[in-house]
């Protein structure tokens, strides 16, 4: 599906909810706003999910217009998530703003055959047997037998069927409400009847993740690239013409409080056109507009640690002696392939799939997580043999009253190939969210939250270091 350039819109700001829009006279709306999969911690340290870290907000926040009918005090809206946390649930009376809710209750969708038969107790129904159609009212139902009441005056009795061996098929009058998951009030008002509301809540089992795909031409000179968000639907609830706010992946931003310095922040992206996300689908939309025969530079990654910031995330990593600032395992470089992204965009974390045209056939070369920045995205090719390098902390001094971490990095980057080599020395200060640089070598770009981007030019045979001094504070 094709969508205009420019058409979502990039923000460095923690998203909660989409505040509902109500438009005079305007048609409902429904506003869902989705949260990135939670990733895996990777390597399990402390102070992530594996040591009492914080739980990552997951799942979506619905707003939806809708009308109900209020009769004797009591408002039922059918339809809603399975999944819905019922402390979540925030309702807002359009017609009369003063109406009281007084009570709240959610009521569970049938999900099995004996429960959707057992919500029609007292209703008419038609069992078709071997010997025929037998109609009567039903009167009770398990897993094995069903119970109609048949005849009339003094021939009415009941009759038990077995389910297994003898009921060939039920049939219920129209599907009703109270099939459906559906939340109830009662609520107080003076003008009983249709009124419109707006209701929100919270409901699990939505979720969305970046997948990528890029194909080099024969040449290796163009690349044509695209970004997808795949949104997963398993509410229990369909959602037509949905207008969708994906929140999450990496972003710079600012610290609260103002102090300038990079903090946590979450990336928000306004798909423009509605979605519909029926239950069980998949749905993909466009991140950012695809980019077609884009130029493909080379570019060398050198990356001294694996990044361990999502496990220190509710948690400093106040231990100085950790690692001794040479990481947790050993650094890699690689080649790859860069190209730009329209405006400042950061792409969020996810998985890319690099193929290679060649004689009109796609191999595939790597799959790999995309490693981004603002207005770039990078995907890996192979492993560098010629570009080595070394990480250790100069200085680290804790601060335990001042809950500061002073720590001075030296990433030494040795070169032995023949020719010269510019290589992107990616760095991630995993500490902690809240951080500022004190001091550095030579000017660095911020690359995401916790990432600080430095490229640097190293002879043939010679080396070249990279040093920064971080302050991290909470």
């Amino acid at each position: 599906m094709g969508m205009r350039a420019g058409s979502l819109i990039v923000a460095g700001l923690a998203v909660a909810a989409l505040a509902a829009r109500t438009g005079a006279g305007g048609p409902p709306r429904t506003q869902i706003t989705v949260w990135a999969a939670t990733p895996p911690t990777g390597n399990g340290l402390y102070g992530g999910l594996a040591y009492g870290g914080y739980t990552p907000t997951t799942g979506a926040m619905v707003t939806e217009q809708r009308d109900v009918e209020i009769s004797g005090g009591e408002a039922r809206l059918p339809g809603v998530a399975t999944t819905v946390d019922p402390a979540s649930v925030q309702l807002r009376d359009l017609t009369e703003p003063g109406a009281l809710v007084t009570e709240q209750r959610f009521v569970g969708g049938a999900t099995t055959p004996t429960e959707l038969l057992a919500r029609h107790l007292g209703d008419p129904v038609t069992v078709v047997t071997p010997k025929g159609e037998v109609t009567g009212v039903l009167r009770s139902v398990d897993d094995q037998v069903i119970v109609i009441e048949v005849g009339t005056g003094d021939q009415r009795h009941l009759q038990m069927m077995r389910r297994d061996s003898y009921v060939q098929d039920v049939r219920l009058p129209v599907a009703t409400a109270g099939d459906q998951p559906s939340l109830v009030w009662r609520v107080r008002t003076g003008k009983p009847g249709k009124h419109a509301v707006e209701v929100s809540y919270r409901a699990d089992g939505m979720s969305w993740t970046a997948d990528y795909l890029a194909v080099l031409d024969e040449a290796g000179k163009a690349i044509d690239f695209s970004a997808w968000a795949t949104i997963k639907n398993a509410t229990g609830a369909s959602y037509d013409a949905a207008e969708l706010t994906l929140v999450g992946g990496a972003a710079t931003g600012v610290a609260a409080g103002g102090t300038g310095r990079p903090g946590p922040t979450a990336m928000r992206f306004v798909v423009p056109a509605p979605v519909r996300l029926g239950h069980g689908e998949v749905v993909q939309v466009e991140l950012v507009p695809r980019r077609v025969a884009a130029k493909a530079r080379s570019v060398i990654l050198y990356e001294a640690m694996a990044d361990p910031s999502a496990n220190f995330q509710a948690f400093p990593g106040a231990d100085c002696n950790q690692w001794n600032g040479a990481g947790t395992g050993n650094g890699r470089a690689e080649i790859a392939v860069e190209l730009d992204i329209p405006g400042q965009t950061v792409l969020p974390d996810g998985k890319v799939r690099l193929f290679h045209r060649r004689a009109g056939k796609l191999e595939l070369v790597t799959e790999d997580p995309l490693r981004a920045s603002a207005g770039l995205a990078r995907i890996r090719i192979s492993p560098d043999g010629d570009i080595t390098g070394a990480r250790r902390a100069v200085t680290c001094t804790y601060d335990e009253h001042g809950h500061t971490i002073h720590e001075a990095i030296e990433v030494k980057i040795e070169n032995k190939a023949r020719q010269a080599a510019d290589v992107l020395v990616r760095e991630f200060l995993w500490r902690w969210p809240v951080w500022h640089l004190e001091a550095e070598g030579h000017p660095g770009v911020h690359a995401g939250p916790q990432i600080q981007e430095y490229r640097v030019h190293v002879p043939a045979g010679g080396t070249q270091a990279v040093t920064y001094t971080a302050v991290y504070t909470w």
